[in-house]
């Protein structure tokens, strides 16, 4: 496997970034095995599919949409589980690429939801609001 290398600075807010590129502050890289950060925690899910109790049969749909690469909606009651079996069918999921790991920590890097966890590994879960803007 063909060794990715980036320089990447680390800078508390904008203000150090200009004085970078106006020469009044010098910037020194900060080194980052990216292969090691990737591995060391890629097989610790957040969650466990096998923490689910009983609801075979949405298991089994979960299962099937999954080893499809299908999409699923989940539609019950408060309470009746939903939230937490989407939160883990990342779990039965194929484990992320080096490449799709970094692009979706790209992605999060924006919204500064990688400070702590450095470069994500675990396919992300969201959850929008069921008030979120209905399609016209």
């Amino acid at each position: 496997m063909k060794e990715l290398r980036y320089e990447i600075y680390g800078v508390t807010d904008i203000l150090e970034v200009i004085e970078h590129f106006d020469k009044e502050v010098v910037l020194i890289p900060t080194k980052v095995n990216i292969q090691e950060e990737f591995y060391k925690t890629l097989n610790f899910p957040e969650y466990d599919f096998a923490d689910v109790k009983g609801q075979e049969s949405i298991k089994r749909s979960m299962e099937i949409a999954a080893a499809g690469g299908h999409n699923i909606i989940l539609i019950g009651p408060p309470g009746a589980g939903k939230t937490m079996l989407a939160k883990r069918l990342p779990f039965i999921l194929p484990p992320m690429t080096l490449n799709e790991a970094l692009e979706t920590t790209k992605i999060h890097s924006v919204t500064a939801r990688t400070v702590e966890k450095g470069i994500m590994n675990q396919r992300p879960f969201r959850s929008p609001h069921h008030t979120i803007l209905d399609v016209l």
